[in-house]
Parts: structure tokens; C-alpha cells; sequence
């Protein structure tokens, strides 16, 4: 793992004053009370997956997300001199459990809900802007997600489910000199068996056939299913070319391991939400090659990084063993709550007032500009690209880079790439207009008009 820099004994102090300033913003003047409401903080919502199949990468990236916030309460006194209360709620990974979260998050007034999970959030994209609670998604949000004059409510920064499939194809013509080299090639699309790891088949079928590439689609078998029915075996019968194994809605039990046992070269397969570090270094020299998508760092050499060590895992104040205080998972978590806090800092701004609820924290994130001068104020330059969302646009289709496994760490192996924005367009509107037209058929009424319309662009 990559060393974070050294804190002087100077920088240490300067930590600890922070942490003290911190406790007296908190407090308010000598003998004075905080204002009613204050100890409270301002509750955010996280759902996890501490616990079930998907809890090696569930912990990683809930003690990324809740280390940022444990770092700015400790060295800020939270966001506009609120604590931010992180509400985490188990779920195991099971949808149900997802939704019976979401109902307790906005019982306690959550501002902004993080579901982790493809399945939940798509199950809670038609519940969000009846409840005016901000669900953000991060790099596995719904495609319909995107769309902010259709679902205010809904985010998914800075790419959806779709965009880092079409990073993936975009990775694969690249290593082929192009589309044409692509042409004629057979892919394999391996998947969770669920309704979030089905949903964009539809679109990889399409942009199969427009591509010119043989594709079949496997659905990952859930734990303590038929092993008869091996769909790394099935998928090795059929020659692939290439893989994309899609573990944006989880992946349960080893499939790194399952591939290797099947056959398959692990540096055929291109992932998006892919396994954790563990299983990588599990899986040995057969390993190495391995590719994901990402859209930010993996390393810590950040000075947001050191603070994290400093104010929350050095402090006792963390959950998260130091030697796993980053990696591909954890930094998700960190980029997750990041763009969250700007949000709800937006939204103070905007209101002029701290004590802001969903209503405000939709409009603030509707606001986020993350350019370099301001990955920069927040001690994360070169963490990630730009990041701006808008009022029509909840997503930013952000390009996004493939990182290789060496074997002991990810190293970064292509430039920015596209995620064929220009071809996956048509199929959102397409997915759009189906949904319009479904919930009207179903409810007998049109879907609710956004209260504020976004402006056309």
C-alpha cells in the first residue's frame, strides 16, 4: 500500500488545535448553549454492507464515506457549524432490507440518503421525489438517474451504471486500434442475477449489434446456487474474446477464483464495480492483468488523507484498519461522501442558513462544481476529473480510466475514455420516454411535473 506523508510534529499540533477549535465552534462561547437542534447534526443516511456475501467490498467502502465525514466533524465542527451524523444502516445487500432503511432515514430527516447498492437504488427511484430526500448513487446509479427534469431527486455522480459499460467498450476498441478492430470480436457479459445486473443487457445488446460484436450474457449464480449450472464455465465453453464482469449491483462469493477455475485468464476481463483488494491478492499471480473501471484515485497521497489518519483512524474515532485506509473501494466511499458534502455546503449557501433539509440539499447538489481549484481547496488535488452537475444533468457521464492489477497494486493503464456518450444517448431517451409511458399506463396519470423546470439548454 502506498505510504501516506509523513505528518511533522508541527502539522500534528496544528491538527490538534483544529480538532479543539472544532470542539469550542461546536459549543458555541463560554456558558452559552448550542442552538436547539445542533448537537443533533444533520443526518445522512448511509446504507451498508458490512455484513452478508458483498461485505468484503461493503466494509471498504462504508469506512471511506464515514472516515471523510469523522474527519471533517473533528477539524471543521462539521459543515456550516453543524455535525454531519452519518446513520449508517445495515442491509446485508438484500433490497428489502434496503427499503426498511430508507423508511427509518426519512423517519429521522435524513437530507441526503446513499443507498450502495444498484438494486435498492433503483427500487427507491420513483420514492425520492415524493419524499423530497436527495438519493445519490455513485457509480452505480440508474441510467434514469441522470435525468434531473424527470427525477429531481435522484443522482448518480459521476457516471451511471451504463457510462462505465460504455468506458469498458470504449477501453476494449481502444486496445483494438478502434471500433473496427472490435468488429466480429465475441464478448461475454457477466452479471449479478438480480434486476439492477439485468437491466442494462438491453443496452449491451444493442451496442453489440451496432458494434459488430458477437455478445452472450451470463448471470452470476448467488451463493449456495447450482454449481452445475457455472456460468464462468458456460461463458469459457463459448470462446470469448474479451469479458466484462459487471459488479456494479455486488458480487457475491469469489468470482475471480470461480473464473480462474473455469479457465479464464483474468486479463481478459474488463470490471465495473469489481471485487476488492482481498480477493485480488487471494487469487495470486493469476491475478495480475486484471482490469477495472474507476473514475478517481486508488492511492492516499493526499493531504486529506493524512488528516483522515490523524482526526479519525489514529484517533480511534474509525472503524477501518489502517493498512486498508485506501484502495479502489475505500477511495469510492471517499469520493461519494465528498460529493455529498458539497452538496449540503452548496445548500447552506444557497439558503443562507446551516439548518438545511432534502429540499435545499437537491438544489445545492444541483450545484456542485468540483473543477481543480476546488479539489485543490479540499486537499484532494488530482484525486478525480471536474465534476459538475446541473439541474437537467444529476450524472456528468464523466470519462472514466482503466487501472490494472500487478499483482500487489493498481496501477493506472489508459488515458481518459469517452463512455460513448453519443451512442448510449438515444437508448436513455429511449428509456425515458418508456418509463413516461409505462407509469402513465400503470397509474392512469403522468408522471409529476418537476415543481421548478430546468432551463433549456
Amino acid at each position: 500500500m502506498p505510504i501516506r506523508s509523513a505528518l511533522t510534529a508541527p502539522a500534528a499540533c496544528l491538527a490538534l488545535l483544529l480538532v479543539l477549535a472544532a470542539s469550542a465552534r461546536a459549543q458555541g462561547p463560554a456558558g452559552a448553549q448550542a442552538p436547539a437542534g445542533a448537537g443533533d447534526g444533520l443526518p445522512v443516511a448511509l446504507f451498508t454492507q458490512r455484513d452478508g456475501p458483498l461485505a468484503a467490498a461493503g466494509n471498504a467502502v462504508a469506512n471511506g464515506f464515514s472516515d471523510y465525514f469523522t474527519m471533517i466533524n473533528r477539524r471543521d465542527g462539521g459543515i456550516g457549524g453543524l455535525r454531519i451524523a452519518v446513520r449508517e444502516c445495515e442491509t446485508g445487500g438484500e433490497t428489502a432490507r434496503g427499503l426498511a432503511c430508507y423508511e427509518e432515514a426519512t423517519a429521522a430527516g435524513a437530507v441526503a440518503v446513499s443507498p450502495w447498492s444498484a438494486d435498492t437504488a433503483a427500487a427507491l427511484l420513483t420514492r425520492t421525489g415524493a419524499d423530497r430526500v436527495p438519493l445519490v448513487a455513485v457509480g452505480n446509479g440508474p441510467p434514469l438517474a441522470a435525468r434531473g427534469a424527470v427525477f429531481p431527486f435522484a443522482f448518480a455522480p459521476p457516471a451511471t451504471v451504463w457510462d462505465g459499460l460504455g468506458v469498458a467498450l470504449a477501453a476494449l476498441m481502444e486496445g483494438l486500434g478502434g471500433p473496427e478492430g472490435l468488429r466480429g470480436k465475441r464478448l461475454a457479459y457477466l452479471h449479478r442475477d438480480s434486476p439492477a445486473g439485468r437491466e442494462p443487457v438491453r443496452l449491451l445488446e444493442a451496442l453489440a449489434a451496432d458494434l459488430g460484436v458477437s455478445l452472450r450474457t451470463y448471470a452470476l449464480r448467488s451463493e449456495g446456487g447450482d454449481a452445475a449450472a457455472d456460468p464462468w464455465r458456460a461463458a469459457r465453453a463459448g470462446a470469448p474474446d474479451y469479458l466484462i464482469l459487471d459488479g456494479s449491483a455486488g458480487l457475491s462469493g469469489s468470482p475471480l477464483a470461480e473464473a480462474a477455475a473455469a479457465g479464464i485468464p483474468l486479463s481478459r476481463i474488463v470490471a465495473l464495480g469489481g471485487p476488492g483488494e482481498a480477493e485480488l491478492r487471494r487469487a495470486g499471480p493469476a491475478a495480475r492483468g486484471f482490469r477495472e473501471v474507476t473514475w478517481h484515485a486508488v492511492t492516499d497521497s493526499f493531504p486529506t488523507f493524512d488528516q483522515i489518519d490523524l482526526l479519525a483512524i489514529d484517533a480511534g474515532a474509525s472503524r477501518t484498519p489502517k493498512e486498508e485506509a485506501t484502495g479502489l473501494l475505500y477511495n469510492r466511499g471517499v469520493y461519494n461522501a465528498v460529493v455529498v458534502a458539497e452538496g449540503i455546503r452548496n445548500a447552506q449557501r444557497l439558503a443562507g442558513t446551516a439548518r438545511v433539509d432534502g429540499e435545499a440539499v437537491r438544489r445545492g447538489l444541483e450545484a456542485v462544481r468540483l473543477d481543480g481549484a476546488r479539489w485543490k481547496e479540499l486537499g484532494l488535488t488530482g484525486f478525480a476529473a471536474s465534476l459538475t452537475l446541473t439541474c437537467a444533468d444529476h450524472s456528468g457521464h464523466q470519462a472514466g480510466f482503466l487501472m490494472e492489477w500487478t499483482g500487489a497494486r493498481w496501477v493506472q493503464v489508459s488515458d481518459k475514455l469517452n463512455p460513448l456518450r453519443q451512442r448510449i444517448r438515444p437508448h436513455l431517451d429511449a428509456a425515458v420516454r418508456d418509463f413516461l409511458a409505462r407509469y402513465a399506463a400503470e397509474a392512469g396519470r403522468p408522471w409529476p411535473e418537476r415543481p421548478d423546470p430546468c432551463d433549456r439548454t
